[in-house]
């Protein structure tokens, strides 16, 4: 987990977030068995493209109420 945020807030966010593109998605081997199971299968902002180490608009748009 990134430093200086709480689970809750980095998947609470994430559900909601319409840009949200899991990295894994995004790097073209898509979801599969492989790489990401349904069962363990979290949207967190920290595994988003455009996270960036916190730095992601949205996500600190959402922290500042916003």
């Amino acid at each position: 987990m990134p430093v200086g945020y709480e689970e809750e807030q980095l998947i609470t966010i994430a559900a909601e977030c319409r840009e949200f593109e899991h990295i894994i998605n995004a790097m073209g081997y898509g979801y599969s068995w492989l790489n990401v199971s349904p069962d363990d299968f979290v949207r967190r902002c920290s595994d988003c493209v455009n996270w960036l180490d916190g730095s992601c608009e949205i996500f600190q748009r959402e922290l500042q109420g916003k």
